[in-house]
């Protein structure tokens, strides 16, 4: 949901998630195709 929507706010809490380790780049493969990008984009650069 929050790559859905991918407001700043939501952002935000993603980059929490990643920081604490609860996501990392082994969710990829479990988002949908076109929502990897954005989440790539946050493992890549966690500091925005």
């Amino acid at each position: 949901m929050k790559l859905t929507s991918y407001r700043r706010k939501d952002q935000v809490q993603l980059l929490d998630l990643i920081e604490i380790g609860q996501l990392d780049a082994s969710w990829l493969d479990r988002v949908p195709a076109a929502l990897r990008d954005r989440l790539q984009a946050l493992l890549d650069d966690p500091d925005g």
